[in-house]
């Protein structure tokens, strides 16, 4: 992403809502939802805490792309229990975009707790499986089985 094309885009979230303004301030804990890298497990925990607009779900994975380039990260803890749906336009920039950078940055595993939502869990895993072309791609039922299973992948 070019960085005009990145600021077109911090802009539209910053606009369009309060969450947005929220998303831009603090990209890491706000009300659609939180990052933190976690070193032992060389990971980012995401964790979804609402639906993200389109804009807002691009502009939060770039700045995903950002923490695994400062950190090193190579894995992603992604807890979307309380993601409702990716629509199929953001699959795509997901899957086409995002992806190949993340894995140009070193991305080999994504440990995931599936949505609460039945069109969260389809779309999601309609990039899942996408993904898992690439990288591994596990599911968990809970955040502790999935950090476990990242702690003793980190060794392979």
């Amino acid at each position: 992403m070019t960085a005009d094309s990145l600021a077109s885009l911090t802009e539209t979230v910053r606009s369009e809502s309060l969450d947005g303004a929220l998303v831009v301030k603090n990209p890491s804990d706000n009300p659609v939802c939180s990052f933190t890298h976690d070193e032992d497990l060389s990971c980012i925990k995401v964790v979804w805490r609402k639906y993200a607009t389109s804009a807002q779900l691009r502009f939060l994975h770039e700045a995903l792309l950002q923490v695994m380039e400062g950190t090193g990260a190579q894995s992603l803890l992604g807890d979307d229990r309380e993601l409702p749906i990716v629509h199929a336009e953001d699959q795509r920039w997901i899957i086409e975009e995002w992806l190949p950078r993340a894995q140009a940055l070193g991305l080999k595993r994504v440990a995931a707790i599936p949505s609460h939502s039945f069109f969260g869990r389809l779309s999601i895993g309609s990039i899942q499986l996408i993904l898992a072309k690439n990288v591994v791609v596990k599911q968990f039922q809970n955040v502790p089985l999935a950090a476990d299973w990242l702690g003793r992948a980190t060794h392979f």
